[in-house]
């Protein structure tokens, strides 16, 4: 799934999906140019920490003016990270893109990535 997002989406050029441990989030399968040093990512840090946390997609378009931001890469320039919960509510992990283009993602991105996390949670939850 991450290597179609990061393949058929022009913009998406690191794709990660982590998966809830404890209270880490914690990377679970990735496709972009190289791997990320946050492969582990305490609930509540960072963008990914915040979209757990709040249980909303965190949508940044120039993540150079996010505090927030963990930097991952110096390329990346705009982010969006998609809770993926499951019927019950509870959240299992996240998607998490990175873009080079700023203000790279759009409503239709968020609805779009809403949906596979959707699908992603009934995977995760059968």
């Amino acid at each position: 799934m991450v290597e179609y997002l990061r393949s058929n989406f022009r913009a998406y050029s690191w794709v990660g999906v982590y998966l809830l441990e404890g209270d880490t989030l914690v990377l679970n399968a990735w496709s972009g140019k190289k791997a990320t040093e946050h492969t582990k990512i305490p609930i509540g840090m960072g963008l990914c920490g915040l979209a757990a946390r709040t249980k909303q997609t965190v949508v940044v378009g120039d993540v150079s003016k996010d505090p927030r931001y963990l930097s991952c890469f110096p390329e990346t320039k705009s982010e969006i990270v998609v809770p993926i919960i499951d019927s019950n509510g509870k959240v299992l992990g996240e998607i998490d893109i990175d873009s080079e283009e700023l203000n790279a993602f759009d409503q239709s991105d968020k609805r779009f990535l809403e949906k596979v996390a959707e699908k992603l949670a009934s995977f995760l939850s059968s």
